[in-house]
C-alpha cells in the first residue's frame, strides 16, 4: 500500500441517497469528522444550515456537485450560477465536482464541451478550490471516454477526472480507470466514485492510477485497511 498520502485522506465520504433523513446526515458528518476524511459530501441543502459550522476548525472540506447533478444537462450558465452560490458560502467548500453534459458528448458537440470545461474550471480555480469533472463513464463508450479525457488534459485549470456520480447504470469498472489513466497520467488526478465498497477495489484502482475515492462505505473500507495494515 502506497503511504505517501494518509489512507483516510483519500476519501470524499459521500452520502447522497435521496431518502437520507436529517439524522442520517448528522451521524454521517460526525463519522466523517471522527475519521478525518478528506471531504464530506451530503445533500446540498444541509451545507449552509449545518455542515459549514460542523467542519469549522477541522481538516475536513466540503465537496459539492454543481451543474444539475447527477445528469449535468443544464446550460453552462446555470452551472456557473451554482458554482457562484457555493463559492459565496466561504472557504469551507473546497471541492467542486461538476457533471459533464453527457447528451453533448453523445452529440459530439466538442465545442460546447471545451467551452464548458474552460469557463467553469477557470472560475473554480480563481477561487482557489479543487476542480473535478465527472465524466460518467457508465454512460460513455470507450471512444467517448478517451475523447473527453483528451479535452480535459488540455485545460490546465481542471485538477481531476472523476469517473461517475454513483447514479449511473453501472458501477465504475477497472477498465474505465485504465482508459482514463492512459490519457491523463501525470497530467490530471483520478477520482473513482460509483460502487466503491471494499479495500480490494480501492487497492486495485490505485494500481491503475486513482488517487481519491468517493464512497458511502469509507468507514468500513478504512476499518478493513486498519485490520490489514495496522492503521
Amino acid at each position: 500500500m502506497n503511504r505517501d498520502i494518509p489512507f483516510n485522506r483519500r476519501f470524499d465520504n459521500t452520502l447522497l441517497n435521496p431518502e437520507s433523513k436529517w439524522e442520517d446526515i448528522e451521524s454521517f458528518v460526525d463519522d466523517t469528522l471522527e475519521y478525518n476524511f478528506r471531504n464530506v459530501v451530503v445533500p446540498w441543502y444541509a451545507i449552509p444550515t449545518y455542515v459549514i459550522e460542523k467542519v469549522e476548525g477541522t481538516e475536513v472540506g466540503i465537496n459539492v456537485g454543481p451543474g444539475g447533478f447527477p445528469l449535468g444537462m443544464v446550460p453552462t450558465e446555470l452551472k456557473m450560477r451554482e458554482i457562484e452560490y457555493y463559492m459565496s458560502l466561504g472557504e469551507a467548500v473546497t471541492d467542486f465536482d461538476i457533471v459533464i453534459n453527457v447528451s453533448a458528448v453523445k452529440s459530439r458537440n466538442w465545442d460546447l464541451m471545451k467551452r464548458e470545461f474552460v469557463t467553469l474550471s477557470e472560475r473554480v480555480k480563481k477561487g482557489n478550490r479543487v476542480c473535478k469533472f465527472i465524466i460518467e463513464t457508465s454512460r460513455l463508450t470507450e471512444e467517448e471516454i478517451v475523447k473527453v479525457c483528451e479535452l480535459i488534459v488540455d485545460v490546465p485549470t481542471i485538477d481531476f477526472v472523476k469517473t461517475g456520480t454513483g447514479f449511473g447504470p453501472r458501477a465504475t469498472s477497472y477498465r474505465d480507470v485504465e482508459l482514463i489513466n492512459s490519457i491523463v497520467s501525470g497530467k490530471k488526478q483520478i477520482k473513482v466514485s460509483g460502487g466503491v465498497r471494499t479495500l480490494e477495489q480501492v487497492e486495485r484502482f490505485m494500481k491503475l492510477g486513482a488517487t481519491v475515492f468517493g464512497s458511502s462505505s469509507s468507514v468500513s473500507i478504512y476499518k478493513e485497511y486498519e485490520k490489514k495494515y495496522g492503521g
